[in-house]
């Protein structure tokens, strides 16, 4: 996938950082997107890769994809899944490419996104590619892939996929700043690194110019010519000025330069002039059909909807509802070993509420930075009283996938309504237990905060149907980040908490201060037990 070599030469220039702080600092607090979230840009198909060797459970690839997505919404991240589209290229590596929005899990992956109020689009082409020009042109503010074709096609800010049993980050995986590695860290890459980093040096047409020329997607490369000549090539700055005269063809006609600009190119490697060669290589020509133009055009000019002029959509359009209680019913629909009432509530304590209580702590800050500002003073903080958690947290109990174009052109059949309003009688009622500055986050200041999820359990209920019947007495086993029984782990038979006891979770410290400042004051200010004394000796 992608470009072969290229991930080794440029990791040096990556940073290991917890996803958690990058969300928080870049994404709530410096508010680069005025959303007060991180804009993420995911290829979906890479996505439903890695959930196609998922097994075990009804819908195993799903299941992952469900924890996957929601681990992400735990933190205040904007995520975009991009699908392939109608234009990509027929073929990748000799080989012919399915139909764009084939694969098995599209349809239902689609649903469940729209469900958690994440957005997904269907790119003109390759996603990689549209998600790529969003980010060059500040629509997002990253890309997640495992495919470094992206900074080909011009992203600025690539992220690695989570994970530390994915395939690309078991040799090199993501370390913590105690140097272990670790599920809470990523590896980013940033195009300005690669290029001012002595041992890398990498514009994008040096990029082009090494996939070129040691093979990638569109073309095998050039016989003779592996990773560490390709590098050296694109460091002495033939793939800058490739790229130019191809942009530049509509003034001016490439074919003229093309000889001249290979015969610089075989003079560099009889000579090794600039020093950037490991040695070398009078043997090595180039053929006469050097570069291959179709592969130059798919790098250089990919179908996507986003350019300069129109950004292909725009920034990503952060739908309000985090809709409980179809995303409830969409489980007990699809994952039937745990698709009953007691269970589905259970799951969701643990997988579902940090991420609504997230959802709903970022809306309450946009509520209040959309207020008019008085004197140089902001408004009041929102909180989270009954009628914001109606209006971001609930929704129709309908479990129809919608995007922007469905919205307007797909009939979405009729939509059973929420049948009462969240009661008003049992107030979220935050509060802060204790802190903690914990290396999965680079030590951000984080508080442990309690609070009832009676409003979020009466939302999920409205959803659940109960056609399964009665719930096995035997569900009590921990599950891993797939979803499938932890391998050796035993049921502590242990009943589980009331599903409306107070849950606690972790909050950032700057997202709890936006929307209740007083309860860090309170918190401060709390009276704090004496030490209790030593046993005094006995005669």
């Amino acid at each position: 996938m992608g470009v072969p070599g290229l991930w080794d030469i440029i990791h040096v220039v990556g940073t290991s950082t917890a996803i958690g702080k990058l969300a928080v600092l870049d994404g709530f607090q410096h508010n680069v997107s005025n959303r007060r979230g991180y804009r993420i840009g995911i290829d979906a198909s890479i996505w439903l890769h890695h959930a196609s060797f998922c097994q075990g459970g009804e819908n195993p690839g799903l299941r992952l994809l469900f924890f996957r997505v929601l681990s992400l919404l735990h933190w205040p991240i904007l995520p975009l899944f991009m699908f392939d589209g109608r234009a990509r290229p027929k073929t990748k590596r000799g080989s012919k490419l399915g139909k764009s929005g084939s694969h098995a899990l599209a349809k239902d992956f689609k649903t469940m996104l729209s469900l958690m109020g994440v957005e997904w689009r269907e790119a003109a082409g390759e996603a990689e590619a549209e998600l790529a020009q969003l980010n060059r042109y500040a629509s997002l503010d990253a890309v997640m892939t495992d495919d470094v074709d992206a900074f080909l096609f011009g992203a600025q800010t690539v992220i690695k996929n989570t994970g530390i049993n994915l395939s690309g980050n078991k040799s090199k995986p993501a370390l913590d700043k105690n140097g272990k590695p670790s599920k809470h860290h990523v590896w980013v890459y940033t195009a300005d690194a690669m290029q001012s980093h002595p041992g890398v040096c990498l514009t994008r047409g040096g990029l082009i110019l090494f996939a070129l020329l040691n093979g990638g997607d569109y073309h095998t490369g050039v016989d003779k010519i592996g990773k560490v000549i390709a590098h050296g090539l694109a460091r002495c700055g033939f793939g800058d000025s490739l790229l130019t005269a191809y942009q530049n063809r509509n003034n001016q006609d490439i074919r003229p330069f093309l000889p001249q600009w290979r015969a610089e190119m075989m003079q560099e490697l009889r000579t090794n002039s600039k020093g950037f060669l490991p040695h070398i290589c009078a043997s090595t020509s180039l053929p006469d059909t050097f570069p291959d133009m179709d592969a130059l055009k798919n790098y250089v000019e990919p179908a996507v909807f986003a350019t300069q002029a129109r950004r292909g959509g725009g920034s990503v359009r952060d739908a309000r509802s985090f809709n409980i209680a179809a995303l409830a019913a969409f489980c007990e629909e699809k994952f039937g070993e745990w698709g009953y009432r007691d269970v589905i509530i259970k799951r969701f304590r643990t997988l579902v509420w940090p991420s609504a209580v997230m959802h709903l702590l970022r809306h309450s800050t946009l509520d209040r930075d959309e207020k008019p500002t008085r004197n140089g003073v902001r408004p009041p903080p929102v909180g989270t009283p009954t009628s914001l958690v109606q209006k971001y947290l609930g929704g129709p109990v309908s479990i129809q996938p919608t995007n922007a174009i469905a919205d307007a052109f797909v009939n979405r059949g009729t939509v059973r309504p929420a049948v009462q309003p969240v009661d008003d009688t049992c107030p979220l009622g935050l509060k802060i237990v204790r802190t903690r500055q914990h290396v999965s986050t680079d030590e951000m200041l984080e508080y442990l905060v309690a609070f009832s999820p009676t409003q979020f359990v009466d939302l999920a209920n409205l959803g659940i149907k109960g056609f399964r019947g009665a719930a096995p007495t035997n569900d009590s086993e921990e599950l891993d980040e797939t979803g499938n029984v932890k391998v050796g782990a035993r049921s502590t038979g242990k009943l589980p908490p009331p599903p409306r006891s107070a849950v606690q979770l972790w909050v950032p410290s700057v997202v709890l201060a936006e929307v209740y400042p007083g309860l860090e004051e309170e918190f401060r200010n709390r009276p704090t037990r004496a030490p209790r004394r030593a046993p005094q000796a006995t005669q």
